[in-house]
């Protein structure tokens, strides 16, 4: 096989089902809780409710900050669909495809209705990242270099830094800002 035929894969790819750093930052806010309430019985009289009510809901209300500002649920939309599957094929697929904006970047789904059609399996869940202006069209030709469905490519696109829409620069700017403002 040539790395440079672009419609095969040159890895397996997996539906991702929840996002790690979102677990990781709820453990260790619970790692937190736990510690403050193991300490909890060393403060005397009154103070002990009051500092375990401040004490928990600082970490309630940091920890809801965090998630927030690493999901991937900004803005949610899908929709079903008759589409073309591969480019300069006819071949029509019945398929979900699913958007999924965050701070740090979007993922896009494809889901086949039914999942096995053609004598494929079609579930795709691709990330592509705009912490840097250039990671997004980066992950976008890397996308394009693997030969990815047309579906996600033609959702992909509308996000690229040079698309007559412009949606890369509206949602780059205001992930930027609302970050800058959650921390």
């Amino acid at each position: 096989m040539h790395e440079s035929v672009f419609p095969f894969y040159l890895r397996p790819r997996t539906p991702f089902l929840f996002d790690t750093k979102i677990v990781e930052i709820i453990i260790i806010c619970m790692i937190t809780a736990a510690t403050f309430i193991i300490i909890l019985p060393g403060i005397r009289g009154k103070l002990r409710t009051f500092w375990i009510v401040k004490v928990l809901t600082s970490l309630f209300i940091g920890t809801v900050i965090l998630s927030v500002n690493f999901t991937c649920d900004w803005e949610v939309g899908s929709i079903t669909v008759t589409t073309v599957y591969k480019s300069f094929s006819h071949t029509m697929v019945n398929a979900s495809i699913g958007l999924w904006v965050g701070l740090r970047g979007l993922n896009i789904t494809l889901t086949g209705d039914p999942i096995h059609q053609f004598n494929e399996t079609i579930n795709y869940n691709e990330r592509f990242s705009w912490e840097t202006r250039i990671q997004y069209d980066t992950d976008y030709q890397e996308g394009l270099e693997r030969g990815l469905p047309n579906p996600i490519l033609y959702v992909a696109e509308k996000f690229i830094s040079i698309s007559p829409c412009r949606l890369h620069q509206q949602y780059c700017a205001s992930s930027y800002y609302a970050s800058a403002l959650m921390w």
